[in-house]
């Protein structure tokens, strides 16, 4: 996940959990419906919501940060708990805006990347289709050598 589109999920999350749980720590599990339909709004289950607050501890988004707490054992879920930050000046909100963007040389190299693949998928494509109008011919001439096969089987008798 980029850090613009988890900024973006992280602000839409952040104040429905602060509405439902405050700074109370929490397990996937305890998540009031709101919270839960804004981590997961496809509804895709628990270890989805599990890996997405793993991925979003950290984060600062509209004046909070999610911190996990992880387990004490083996078998115990972790909790996550909501913090309210706030920059101590207009210098620290702007440096902490500096540091999520992306800049466009990081973006150059998947662009690129991208149109690689893309190609290579083309090729792929290209090569199966000539492998697909080539199977009838395949096979009549797999037939011709099982025949071939059998009359010489049928003359050694």
């Amino acid at each position: 996940m980029n850090p613009v589109d988890m900024l973006a999920e992280a602000a839409q999350i952040y104040p429905a959990w602060w509405s439902a749980h405050g700074n109370r720590p929490m397990t996937v599990v305890e998540l009031a419906e709101p919270v839960r339909a804004a981590v997961d709004p496809d509804r895709r289950g628990r270890q989805y919501i599990a890996v997405k607050l793993c991925m979003l501890d950290g984060v600062r988004a509209a004046g909070f940060v999610l911190a996990r707490r992880k387990s004490v054992g083996k078998w115990s879920p972790g909790r996550y708990v909501l913090n309210r930050v706030e920059a101590a000046n207009e210098s620290d909100a702007q440096a902490a805006a500096a540091k999520v963007q992306v800049r466009p040389t990081a973006v150059v190299p998947a662009r690129s990347i991208h149109a690689e693949l893309e190609v290579a998928r083309r090729a792929l494509e290209r090569a199966a289709r000539q492998i697909a109008a080539l199977y009838p011919e395949v096979l009549r001439i797999d037939a011709e050598r099982d025949a071939a096969i059998a009359a010489q089987e049928r003359a050694g008798e």
